[in-house]
């Protein structure tokens, strides 16, 4: 959550991301020129879609501390293992598309570092800690968890 002197509050990632960017724009980690920004947000949208939210599927809908809260907000649902094994199987194929994705590249969306970076080592680690996913590990090459 991001608050602001007037009590304005702003809690989505993205919008956040935005207004550092506008406020502070070196690094541009939102991208360069029209094209770099919108490859970078297409690439984010990408890894929080099929990586991140297939994490969390498996995670929530498996982990013991979680029984009856298997999603967030103030209504409780109850876990269903089916969603957990479909979401080890997503991750599993996220991780073998971004390892090809990766082949011979430095950055995932752009010619420097982005958020989409940023959030492909958060969505790596996030596997690789809940999940012990060895294959995540392949795809931020030097980082050791």
């Amino acid at each position: 959550m991001l608050e602001f002197d007037d009590g304005g509050r702003i809690a989505e990632v993205i919008a956040i991301c935005l207004y550092f960017e506008l406020v502070h724009p070196e690094p541009a980690l939102m991208g360069v020129g029209a094209q770099d920004r919108a490859n970078v947000a297409d690439w984010h949208h990408r890894i929080e879609r099929q990586g991140f939210w297939a994490i969390a599927d498996a995670f929530r809908n498996s982990a013991p501390g979680l029984m009856g809260r298997a999603l967030p907000g103030p209504d409780d649902y109850e876990q269903i293992p089916a969603l957990a094994e479909r979401g080890r199987a997503r991750t599993t194929r996220f991780f073998e598309m971004l390892d090809r994705h990766l082949a011979g590249r430095q950055f995932v969306a752009s010619e420097r570092y982005t958020i989409a970076d940023i959030l492909a080592l958060v969505t790596v680690n996030f596997a690789s800690r809940r999940f012990l996913i060895r294959s995540a590990f392949r795809c931020v090459r030097g980082i050791d968890f």
